[in-house]
């Protein structure tokens, strides 16, 4: 778990290194705060601009990174020369405190564009429980009162994503401390998460790649998680270990992600879609898709899973982002064969000439130029997804396709533009909730479907899962 942590030590820009600042660096990851304080100033007279880098020495004596470091606030520091100094100037001190977006810990980094890397290593929570692989094994012998426990390093997860990345889950344990009388003794194992390119990335970069696979293991939990303990390294940054050896040096990270969010508890199997025991044989593919998909299903991708990561959202809101995005994934769907658009375009085609041959032969052109473009319905699309993506068990949540068309389209149309006309034919409350959340289930199950899911597979699971998942979306 991410703790706050605070750290005393000197501060100073890359541009003046003799001009060192003392201060404490706050790392407050609960309550979304990440501020430097400063005890003094590195102006002479008041910046509101900000820093890309801020250096810093702790007292530990530990390199400290600091990027893209906003202005927050001063006390002490002259807009202007003043003319002439008073007493009680002469006894004022400044202070000066920054908003830090960055914290990178174990090197000092003297421009932005020097902050990149090659691997990060970093742990996402429930990724251990969604994994589900352990190395312990215990053998109880009741009979002669002993107990053997074993454990052995279970065999990395190594999938390629693209040209570029290498996805990696490892899974590390700690070493056991044995004195010469110990009462208990403490072997954990813990998953980690790892890319690695083959070219420089920034943490940003990295960050948004590991927001992928987040996003997908959220399709499983139907909750968020989180990023945990990151760690960073590139062939740019070594230590000497001694021997004249030299390797890359750890760079810690620290960003602030999501930190209104409250994780509690983990959870069990049970409480996934699915596991990665339910799709190891396909992983790669998976993976290879998604990573891709997301490029392509940006738009929709994000507005369905980001509503997981968000703590305050109106359910107009939801259900709106949810049904946009069911149009956006349609768009952008490689379609070979679309009945449905064909037809429509036809439909209108024949309509709009009807209206040109029946015009005015001076007025023709006009009158062309002003007819849109043929345009694929909404209800349209919707039929299709349910068509393609649906199953057997989400069409026991969905009820009648006809019906659940009909809502979604006249819900969307009313919460968008609120014409009181349409209010009567909106679903709300309760009904609103369910609605939200029968697209949303059928959308995540067309992301996994797009992606290389096994259509049958998912079917199954959904059904197995039911109960304690979808349950109260059952008619």
């Amino acid at each position: 778990m991410i703790k706050n942590f605070e750290y005393k030590g000197l501060w100073f820009l890359p541009s003046n290194a003799n001009k060192k600042i003392p201060g404490i660096l706050k790392y407050d990851y609960e309550n979304n705060k990440n501020t430097l304080e400063l005890i003094g100033s590195f102006y002479e007279y008041s910046n509101y601009e900000g820093e890309d880098i801020i250096l810093g020495i702790t007292t530990d004596g530990d390199d400290i990174t600091l990027s893209d470091c906003s202005f927050k606030s001063s006390t002490g520091i002259p807009r202007n020369k003043p003319n002439k100094t008073s007493k009680n100037e002469e006894n004022e001190f400044s202070t000066l405190n920054f908003r830090i977006r960055t914290v990178l810990k174990g090197h000092h980094f003297l421009k932005k564009e020097d902050l990149v890397f090659q691997q990060i290593y970093l742990e996402i929570f429930n990724l251990d429980e969604w994994i589900g692989i352990s190395g312990f094994e215990t053998d109880n012998d009741y009979k002669n009162n002993t107990k053997n426990i074993n454990y052995q390093t279970p065999e990395p997860i190594k999938v390629n994503v693209n040209d570029d990345i290498d996805l990696e889950i490892k899974f590390l344990s700690n070493h056991p401390i044995k004195f010469r009388f110990t009462k208990e003794l403490k072997l954990s194992q813990k998953t980690i998460f790892s890319l690695q390119s083959k070219k420089y990335k920034t943490l940003n970069e990295f960050i948004y790649l590991v927001q992928k696979f987040k996003y997908f293991l959220s399709t499983s939990l139907q909750k968020p998680s989180r990023i945990e303990n990151i760690e960073l390294y590139s062939d740019k940054i070594t230590e000497n270990i001694g021997s004249q050896e030299m390797l890359q040096k750890a760079i810690n990270g620290y960003q602030i992600i999501n930190p209104e969010l409250k994780f509690e508890q983990k959870q069990h199997p049970w409480e996934m879609l699915f596991t990665f025991n339910d799709i190891k044989s396909d992983f790669e593919l998976i993976m290879k898709n998604w990573f891709s998909n997301y490029e392509h299903f940006e738009a929709p991708f994000n507005l369905v899973l980001n509503q997981y990561y968000v703590s305050k959202y109106y359910l107009e809101n939801l259900f709106i982002n949810v049904a946009q995005a069911a149009e956006s994934f349609h768009r952008r769907l490689d379609l070979v064969d679309d009945t449905p658009k064909k037809e429509q375009d036809l439909e209108f085609e024949n309509k709009v000439n009807r209206v040109i041959d029946s015009s005015p032969t001076e007025l023709k052109a006009w009158v062309k130029s002003r007819i849109s473009k043929p345009k694929h319905f909404y209800d349209a699309r919707l039929k299709y997804i349910l068509k393609e993506f649906s199953n057997n068990e989400l069409d026991k949540m969905i009820g009648s396709h006809k019906i659940f068309v009909k809502d979604v389209v006249m819900s969307r149309n009313y919460y968008t533009h609120y014409n009181k006309a349409q209010k009567k034919d909106a679903a709300d409350g309760i009904e609103l909730v369910r609605l939200y959340q029968k697209l949303k289930l059928l959308l995540i199950s067309a992301f996994l479907i797009e992606s290389g899911f096994d259509k049958s597979k998912l079917e199954s699971l959904i059904k197995e899962k039911s109960y304690n998942l979808f349950g109260h979306l059952l008619e």
